[in-house]
């Protein structure tokens, strides 16, 4: 079976149309901000709606640990991304002065409990007897411990180096499933109405992380020998990415377009750390430090690493893989600078993304994304391999 693997190319354009291509897309944001971060959310909704079925039946039938595990991470963000966004749409239909709202999403970032506090202060709701909308409270106050600053489920370890999961833990996907669609129905059914509803919902006790289940619709993570790689994180963006793209082929679910962006986005994001951090000759403190001074900036990542990739490569010198390969890091980087473009319908600013129609080819995005990332796993493979042998020879001589 003849198998297409994807490698960086020369000339490549995150703009190409290919004349008969079956799945371009127009995107196009009305500018109506509660509208566009409620479709915004909807949409990441049903991604990870996507996802957790596919664990849950394909995956779980077919005996698939790896992915019910590596998934997982991946899976969450795309859940309470969706929250996240469905909070701002309910705040900006209470909320309609441009410097008002720009204070409030400055102020709230990505903490849903605080979000959730201002969206019932502007409903002047201090308490309501509703019981959805008190689970609701609990349920994202625990989001809240947990991934405060929509991190944890992003990266292997914060920026105090503290990790998620400090011990092996077995995930109910079920729960999951469950209490993620009561959270998002009752948001989602504030934004409709205006009111809470008082419709039952089959759920568990208002917690995100809730163990136990049949071992086929678990979810197991926190190896202790792994606990800051970077591998898990960037294997279950990327899959997840590849994931989408055949749902988008398969089912036309064009809807599912930003989301599987930013999947591959955060996974060449993720693929450039592992390098710096576990793969690079960078002693680790100063390591680090790039990680924090570089954020998101995959160009700023790719320029503090490139040279020792070709120190160690041995290409020819005709050879033109690293020079494409900054093509590729400096599109992307163009295209979406802050690491936002493909999460939010706007700027932090309020500035609304694709406020003038832009079409793409959604199989040739996709590739781009595949492209870079085999490679970023190449490099990762070559460095990797490089350091075990002098380590072996250092050994080696200290023996003797």
């Amino acid at each position: 079976m003849d198998y297409d693997f994807k490698w960086i190319r020369p000339n490549m354009s995150l703009y190409h149309i290919d004349k008969n291509s079956p799945f371009p897309i127009t995107l196009l944001n009305s500018g109506n901000l509660e509208d566009d971060f409620n479709k915004y959310a909807e949409d990441f909704f049903s991604a990870a709606e996507s996802v957790i079925h596919y664990l849950g039946e394909d995956a779980a039938e077919n005996g698939d640990i790896e992915k019910l595990d590596l998934w997982y991470f991946a899976m969450v963000y795309l859940y309470r991304q969706s929250m996240e966004l469905l909070l701002k749409a309910n705040i900006f239909k209470i909320v309609t002065a441009e410097n008002d709202r720009k204070l409030i999403i400055g102020d709230i970032r990505h903490d849903l409990k605080q979000g959730y506090d201002k969206l019932l202060e502007l409903k002047d709701l201090e308490y309501t007897d509703n019981d959805n909308a008190n689970w609701l409270w609990k349920y994202l106050a625990d989001i809240s411990r947990i991934d405060k600053e929509s991190d944890m489920f992003r990266y292997p370890f914060g920026n105090n180096l503290n990790v998620l999961f400090d011990k092996q833990t077995h995930i109910s996907l079920a729960a999951t499933h469950d209490n993620m669609n009561k959270a998002f129905n009752i948001l989602s059914e504030l934004y409709k109405t205006g009111n809470f509803t008082e419709q039952e919902y089959e759920a568990y006790s208002p917690q995100l992380i809730i163990e136990g289940g049949h071992y086929y619709q678990q979810s197991v993570v926190g190896y202790k020998y792994a606990q800051h790689s970077f591998y898990t994180y960037y294997s279950s963006y990327e899959e997840v990415g590849n994931f989408l793209k055949e749902k988008i082929v398969d089912d036309n679910k064009k809807e599912l377009f930003m989301p599987m962006c930013y999947m591959y986005r955060n996974a060449v994001e993720l693929g450039l750390k592992r390098i710096i951090i576990e793969d690079s000759h960078i002693e680790r403190t100063k390591a680090l430090k790039i990680l924090r001074r570089k954020k998101h900036s995959i160009l700023g990542l790719w320029n503090s690493i490139v040279d020792e990739v070709d120190k160690y490569s041995n290409a020819p010198d005709d050879d033109t893989t690293l020079n494409d390969t900054t093509q590729y890091i400096q599109a992307f980087h163009d295209f979406d600078q802050s690491s936002d473009l493909f999460r939010y319908p706007c700027n932090k600013n309020l500035q609304v993304y694709f406020s003038e129609e832009k079409i793409l080819d959604i199989e040739n995005v996709a590739s781009c994304f595949e492209e870079l990332c085999n490679f970023l796993d190449a490099v990762d493979s070559m460095l990797s391999e490089i350091k075990d042998y002098e380590a072996e020879m250092a050994s080696y001589y200290d023996y003797y």
